[in-house]
């Protein structure tokens, strides 16, 4: 297939290109209670095709893209009135110019992780284990799951010599809790690893049904008010998407975002009375789309921005290095203990209908379905209501749990402690 493309390139006279082969090998498990309903497997290949032009408009240079999708199907007449069209449209596309990435043939990188060490059925059979190890409880138990293995291929070709591949295993799913009494309700939760993390499976389905158990006999949310809450697991996680977009080279040079290397992030300094932020862009591959070796960057060092991640383009319009686009963040942990963070006044939140945290404005918020309130006397499970507040409000004051996590898109503290949170609830009564 990759002949057949290049030879479509050159027959359409188009010099610059990079192409982006991805072969992926899914074993793919559902489970309806704890019993296997079907079983598939997929071997799936595509490759997107980038095609540039470069042309001037109003006197300024410019490099134009358009991309296209060719699967092992495609003829060599399909192929070439692809990539027709696509440099056609590629004039049309005025970014300001700018190189791509110069590199050489590397050979293929197989990423070290417990999962490259066995087959994919033992992968799989190793996580069903763990997604069930913890479903004995008498009133909640696993309606359904899903369970899904996968080994991805991935190979990078451009015109400017990157010729560079990698192979990553990684293991996915989503499951839904149930539990009858005193009321029916569901909770769904996905997962996602780069590794065999069987326990970290096991953990997050005991944390699920017992929630579920909370939650049918949750009582009405806590009074309209202002509270410290308490996010963890997938939902700290959520916290720190919003620096590691702040730092992306498109956001800055779009003016989405003013951080500039070397300032102070969270505030003035002198209003910082909780944890300064040390964080650091991780790679979870060795190669970016462009072909750009990945390595870990530090992002920001107690509370300073220290480095731009970009892709090509926007790395040139900025002037700073190429490093690729990261997607995930490790965190130095805090000192706080989280069973003390959840006995603390307030709310600890573990289920939310969906939690957003808004990249641009630094708004954060969701509906509550699940929280633990304590009011200073007692705790008790509570349902309905949702947070409202922000980030630049929230980051002088941050608790970090010294208990951490790690999962596909963070690794750093298990918990986070944000104060003085806005929570719409009930009326007093």
């Amino acid at each position: 297939m990759i002949e057949r493309i290049l030879n479509a390139l050159k027959e359409q006279q188009i010099g610059e290109y990079l192409l982006l082969d991805v072969q992926k090998e899914i074993v793919e498990l559902f489970f309806i209670k704890k019993n296997l309903d079907m079983r598939r497997a997929e071997n799936v290949r595509t490759c997107q095709v980038t095609v540039y032009r470069d042309f001037e408009k109003d006197g300024q240079p410019c490099k134009g893209e358009s991309a296209f999708v060719v699967e092992p199907s495609a003829t060599k007449e399909e192929i070439s009135e692809k990539c027709r069209r696509a440099y056609l449209a590629a004039g049309f596309v005025a970014n300001p110019h700018y190189e791509l990435y110069a590199g050489t043939h590397e050979e293929v990188v197989t990423m070290e992780s417990s999962l490259a060490r066995m087959s994919a059925e033992e992968a799989a059979g190793a996580m069903t284990k763990a997604l069930f190890a913890a479903d004995e409880q008498k009133k909640s138990f696993l309606n359904s799951a899903e369970l899904f293995v996968e080994k991805k291929n991935v190979h990078i070709r451009n015109s400017r010599g990157v010729d560079v591949g990698y192979v990553k295993y990684h293991v996915s799913g989503e499951l839904v809790a149930q539990c009858r009494e005193p009321q029916d309700v569901e909770t769904f939760e996905n997962f996602s690893y780069d590794d065999l993390n069987t326990d970290a499976l096991t953990d997050l389905v005991r944390q699920t049904l017992k929630m579920t158990e909370d939650r049918a006999a949750a009582q009405a949310a806590p009074v309209t008010g202002t509270y410290d809450v308490v996010l963890s697991d997938e939902y700290a996680a959520t916290i720190f998407d919003f620096y590691r977009a702040r730092g992306g080279g498109d956001s800055i040079y779009q003016h989405y975002s003013d951080y500039k290397v070397g300032d102070f992030v969270q505030g003035k300094p002198e209003e910082v009375t909780g944890e300064l932020l040390c964080l650091d862009y991780e790679p979870t591959v060795p190669f970016s789309d462009d072909g750009v070796p990945m390595k870990a960057l530090p992002c920001i060092s107690k509370g300073v921005f220290q480095n731009i991640q970009a892709n090509v383009r926007y790395a040139h319009y900025l002037n700073v290095p190429a490093t690729g686009w990261y997607r995930k963040l490790s965190c130095a942990p805090g000192t706080a203990d989280f069973e003390e963070m959840k006995k603390q006044p307030g709310l600890y939140i573990v289920n939310f209908s969906d939690f957003q945290m808004n990249e641009w404005s630094g708004h954060f918020g969701g509906e509550i379905r699940l929280a633990y309130f304590n009011d200073g006397e007692t705790i008790r499970p509570v349902t309905g209501g949702s947070i409202n507040g922000s980030i630049f409000d929230a980051q002088k004051s941050f608790v970090f749990s010294k208990e951490t996590q790690d999962i596909s898109k963070f690794c750093g503290p298990k918990a986070v402690l944000l104060k003085n949170v806005s929570v719409a609830g009930r009326t007093a009564e």
